[in-house]
């Protein structure tokens, strides 16, 4: 599959989950998963959102390390929508508060 056709089949929610499923990564699944969570969207929303962010203002760097990614694979399509998702989630890990403790050791969201 063309990194185009890829990238235009994520308009549609539904057919982003299916792609996202076929990849066949429990551990990204579980970590979109909880993004979309977090955001209050449905899996696939979540999935089309982070490839359409990608694909809009991905840097250089990113892009050469996308293809980079193709080019090794067996899968290039998988590659790269793995590429693009965990650009994402890597994103959202930078953008999120700080894990602090109060004083009986739970853990909670916040400001440092």
């Amino acid at each position: 599959m063309l990194l185009g056709d890829l990238i235009s089949r994520f308009n549609d929610e539904s057919t982003a989950l299916e792609m996202l499923l076929a990849i066949d990564d429990l551990g990204l699944l579980v970590r979109v998963n909880e993004a979309a969570e977090a955001k209050e969207l449905p899996v696939g929303a979540w999935a089309r959102e982070a490839v359409g962010s990608f694909s809009s203002s991905a840097d250089d760097a990113q892009w050469l390390g996308l293809m980079a990614a193709c080019a090794n694979a067996s899968d290039p399509g998988s590659a790269a929508l793995r590429r693009m998702l965990e650009t994402a989630l890597a994103a959202r890990r930078a953008s999120a508060p700080p894990i602090l403790r109060n004083e009986k050791g739970r853990q909670s969201r916040g400001k440092a």
